[in-house]
Order: C-alpha cells, then structure tokens, then sequence
C-alpha cells in the first residue's frame, strides 16, 4: 500500500493530536465546539448509539484506511457514522466481551474475523447470524479482508452482511 497519497479527514487529524495541537490566534474555539470523532486511548468513537465494532487487525492502532473508508461506508448505509460507535482493534487491546461492556455499555457488537472465545463469550455464534445475549445483539462477520474488493467472493459476503445489518438495525 503506497502512503504517498493517503489524506485523513480533517476531524480525524485533530482527534489524533487532542493533547498535542497548538491552536493559533485565528482559529475560533466555536469551531473545535462541534461534535469531533474522540479518539480515546483505546478506541475510536464517540460510542454515541452505543454500537460496539471489534477488529484484529494487527499492525495499526484502530484500522487501516482501506478498512476505515469500507466501515464508513457501512455505517453510511445503516445511516450511521463513526460518531455512533465505538471501534476497538483487540490486536493492540485485548478485551473480554465483559469488560468492553463495562466501560461502554453496547447495545449493539459488530465483529469482524474473530471467534466468540476471543472475547470471552462462552458460546459460538455463525458469522452473519444474529444473535441476542445479555441486553445486547451480537452479528459477527467474516473480516473486512475478505469483502475488501469488487469480486463475485466478494460481492457476496458483502451481501451477507448487509443482509445481516438490515436484521441486527431493523432497516
């Protein structure tokens, strides 16, 4: 992947720099006022509908750019936005199911290429089956890899999900 050309949003740059950026005199407080993607130091998010997304993608903090622009196109699908979730990588934060609900409650888990045991779910769920456990609805999914592409595999496991996203958001 060549990096020469890769442009992050803008809210994404100042959200990686939250502690370090140096506002100059012209830049109005009533800008930086509006509602910014949070990077925390484990997750990226604003977990504002309580959507948990879980990953393992190694070798990058949250996800890849390729894998940021597919998610973002999801969730635009599901008329929803980074905003809404909350995007944990377990590759540099390994969590169990338990204590990811502890910290930010989800009402919704979206899993992509990871087993039910890798979070400490005591039971397995089919990738785009549906599934309700503990006040919360669980879809895994096989990994962005696998749908990342204009292919006929491709096509259909992309197909599969969005099958699976208009069941788990009732769309």
């Amino acid at each position: 992947m060549s990096t020469e050309k890769i442009q992050l949003p803008d809210f994404v740059i100042a959200n990686l720099y939250t502690d370090n950026l140096v506002l100059g005199a012209d830049v109005q407080l009533k800008q930086l006022q509006t509602e910014p993607i949070v990077v925390k130091q484990w997750y990226l998010g604003n977990n504002g509908k309580h959507i948990l997304v879980i990953i393992k993608e190694p070798g990058v903090v949250f996800i890849n750019d390729k894998h940021l622009q597919f998610l973002s196109n999801i969730l635009n699908a599901c008329k929803l936005n980074l905003g809404d979730i909350s995007l944990v990588n377990l590759a540099n934060y390994p969590m169990s199911y338990a204590a990811l609900k502890e910290k930010l409650h989800p009402k919704f888990v979206l899993v992509f290429d990871l087993e039910t045991k890798e979070i400490a779910l005591p039971f397995t769920i089919p990738n785009f089956q549906v599934q309700q456990h503990d006040n919360c609805k669980f879809l895994f999914s096989t990994s962005l890899t696998k749908m990342d592409g204009d292919g006929q595999e491709e096509k259909i496991e992309k197909s599969k999900l969005w099958m699976s996203l208009k069941n788990l958001f009732q769309l």
